[in-house]
């Protein structure tokens, strides 16, 4: 379980910008650019299922992120965005995408405003 995100947070509680996580090494900002591209080609057409399968690497960037930097308030804002995203994909793969992200902030964010 995840220490609680506190309202300011310690500089040590933050990412370096230099540092990369998950399989595909993606820093932040990848993360934070990857879901925000996500979102702009579900608005361009592009094939939902795709870009829901595409951004499971982001899940798995997320997931190590926290683990190394569980205080990282930027962490919640990622989760966020993400299940926003997912929300806009109404096949069964995104209700579940949708879900999953969902589960993971009551579970590791419970005491946020994102979880109620």
């Amino acid at each position: 379980m995840s220490a609680p995100v506190s309202a300011s947070p310690n500089l040590a509680d933050l990412a370096p910008a230099d540092e990369y996580f998950g399989h595909m090494k993606m820093s932040v900002l990848g993360i934070t650019n990857t879901i925000r591209d996500a979102g702009l080609r579900i608005d361009h057409g592009d094939n939902p299922e795709a870009i829901v399968s595409g951004l499971s690497w982001t899940e798995d960037a997320i997931r190590d992120w926290e683990k190394h930097f569980p205080r990282d308030p930027w962490i919640l804002k990622s989760l966020t965005n993400l299940r926003h995203v997912y929300e806009r994909v109404t096949s069964p793969h995104g209700v579940d995408a949708q879900h999953r992200i969902g589960s993971w902030i009551d579970h590791d964010f419970p005491a946020t405003e994102a979880a109620k």
